[in-house]
């Protein structure tokens, strides 16, 4: 009995004639950081990917990213938070980076960006990429302090030990000049 119905449901499957089904354009669309910390007064670079999985152009695509990083807030240093391509073929994708600089440090919300775009039957389709969520952007001196690299550090140690290490091997110097060294002759 279960192997007929199995069967059965086999054939009604493999029926259903998947060539005359189409589909519009239908966009995928992400939001991720590069950069691995916010900081104020640094560059922090965002790319946005945007993916066609239907079998048909979506045209007149536009991203718009312009109130998650309002200018009061954030100096946009490359690229654009509101961006337009003609179209995107079925199967493709297309990705678009920014690069922003933070103003002030603290805990930020990093919104969706709408994407909009329209099918070959002219509907008009609104989506938004996934929301990374919220972030820290980390004060300047305190990403100095935790991830710069520690050379100063190093320089004032070197400082310190210095004269230590180097009266000891003046000591040491003065005392093998002093003490020349005596060879014993081995007796045969």
């Amino acid at each position: 009995m279960k192997f007929s119905l199995f069967a059965l449901l086999f054939v009604v499957v493999s029926c259903v004639d998947v060539g005359t089904q189409t589909r519009d354009a239908f966009i995928l669309a992400h939001k991720q950081p590069l950069s691995t910390y916010a900081v104020e007064n640094m560059d922090f670079v965002l790319e946005y990917g945007l993916y066609n999985v239907g079998d048909k152009p979506a045209q007149k695509v536009t991203i718009d990213d312009r109130h998650s990083f309002p200018t009061n807030s954030f100096d946009i240093v490359k690229g654009l938070l509101f961006v337009h391509f003609e179209q995107i073929p079925a199967g493709s994708n297309v990705t678009h980076s920014v690069v922003i600089r933070p103003r002030a440090f603290g805990f930020f919300n990093y919104t969706a960006a709408q994407v909009t775009y329209y099918t070959d039957n002219e509907n008009h389709h609104v989506t938004l990429t996934n929301t990374p969520g919220e972030g820290y952007i980390y004060r300047q001196r305190e990403y100095d302090r935790r991830f710069a690299p520690k050379y100063t550090y190093f320089l004032v140690f070197f400082l310190i030990v210095a004269p230590t290490t180097l009266g000891s091997f003046l000591l040491f110097q003065q005392s093998k000049a002093r003490f020349p060294n005596v060879i014993k002759k081995k007796s045969t």
